[in-house]
């Protein structure tokens, strides 16, 4: 078993209710230090117990840096080895269903190894593959003013996933139909969109969700243990598999673990505030989807009172660690950075950039130029341009190039990796 050498003093839980201590805490693991710090001092502790239901997730978008996934992947390793804890990586992906008569596509998740999908059809993309697949979905490009990348991404896929662990079965149960062959095409989206009464063209929205429609339209059912070398304990098999509510009053409840540090104290305070919104909702059709009213956030590194240079400490004692480029973070060119962070990055000297996939601008280059949406401006005069930046702000290429301007309202951007609130 690992030992800890760190200085760094145990965490412990104050638990707002006692209940919650019952409840089975799931780790939201981001691929950055401090969640992976979290998980090692919650496991040391004894604060994480397999058989309560504790599971660690990791989203993967596909657009993390190929270090992130080293570490993400030894940190599996170890917390399963050495403390039994099931570590799940999961990713988004789209599945086609029947909806109203027709055969739509819609948000579902797979579970993956921590191995390159080119060595086992069971692992993980690293190419940007997911990420493209929820641009062609959503047929538009996030942005500053809108992460949809962090709610299509990370958070709903997740909301799925543990309705399934919360409730009873070996594994995800099947996702979209059984039939041998696909049925949606992009002339067969388009028509629908047209019906939606959509404003681009037919030609536009054809380009942007032909990308979507060549994935693969069914999830077959997986099993949990088949991901994870942690023993899986689970309570007595249902003789029908049921999903747990994650909705409405009768939510299935758990505890969240989050790695947010005492200097990000507005972070925690804004989770929180959506907590009591989110807890207050007792219809299945509240309009807070990002936060079910089962989730309780807490955030043991801030109740300790510890900051980027404790966690930095944890890791220097420790005989591994994150190696990533100091500009990167673990999505190299998210544009939350602001665009001298990211012109920083495209100059900074990285061994494990692959040409061509997200930890290479040119990805986000091509990404912005496929999935843009251009529509008149409302002022009459010209075309309005909607990127990664926003409405007609700097683009990626010009990122790229180094000519962003720096006086752009996009010039500094948000704290790194703020994209799990």
């Amino acid at each position: 078993m690992t030992t800890a050498t760190t200085t760094t003093p145990p965490l412990t839980m104050h638990y707002r209710r006692k209940r919650h201590s019952t409840l089975p805490h799931v780790v939201k693991f981001s691929g950055g230090r401090s969640s992976a710090a979290l998980t090692f001092m919650m496991a040391r502790s004894g604060l994480l117990q397999p058989d309560r239901g504790d599971i660690v997730l990791f989203a993967n978008t596909s657009a993390e840096h190929p270090g992130t996934y080293a570490f993400a992947a030894e940190c599996k390793r170890r917390l399963e080895q050495d403390f039994g804890l099931p570590f799940f990586w999961y990713e988004f992906c789209t599945v086609e269903t029947a909806s109203r008569g027709a055969y739509v596509r819609k948000l579902s998740y797979r579970l993956v190894k921590p191995v390159p999908i080119e060595e086992d059809p069971q692992g993980y993309h690293s190419h940007g593959e997911v990420f493209e697949e929820m641009l062609s979905y959503q047929g538009m490009l996030p942005n500053p003013h809108s992460r949809s990348c962090t709610a299509k991404l990370k958070l709903y896929p997740s909301h799925l996933l543990l309705a399934e662990w919360l409730g009873t079965g070996p594994g995800p149960t099947h996702a979209g139909h059984h039939a041998n062959q696909a049925f949606v095409t992009p002339e067969h989206a388009a028509g629908r969109y047209v019906s939606n009464r959509g404003t681009a063209s037919i030609e536009d929205y054809m380009r942007r969700v032909m990308f979507m429609t060549t994935q693969p339209h069914a999830r077959p059912a997986q099993l949990w243990q088949d991901y994870t070398s942690a023993p899986i304990q689970r309570g007595p098999a249902s003789a029908r598999v049921h999903r747990a509510e994650m909705w409405g009053q009768c939510a299935a409840e758990f505890v969240a673990l989050l790695g947010l540090r005492a200097d990000e104290r507005k972070r925690v305070d804004r989770i929180l505030t959506r907590s009591l919104f989110a807890e207050g909702a007792g219809g299945t059709q509240c309009s807070i989807r990002t936060q079910p009213p089962g989730e309780h956030p807490y955030f043991p590194l801030d109740d300790a009172g510890l900051t980027s240079d404790e966690i930095l400490a944890f890791w220097r004692d420790e005989d591994f660690d994150l190696a990533i480029p100091s500009k990167s973070g673990n999505c190299v060119f998210c544009f939350m950075k602001g665009t001298e962070i990211l012109k920083q990055a495209v100059q900074e000297t990285d061994p494990d950039r692959v040409l061509g996939a997200p930890s290479d601008i040119s990805w986000w280059v091509d990404m912005e130029q496929r999935y843009r949406r251009e529509v008149p401006a409302r002022t009459g005069r010209g075309i309005s341009q909607f990127g990664f930046l926003g409405v007609s702000g700097p683009s990626f290429a010009e990122v790229a190039n180094g000519t962003a301007s720096r006086r752009s309202r996009y010039a500094t951007g948000a704290v790194a990796c703020d994209c799990t609130d």
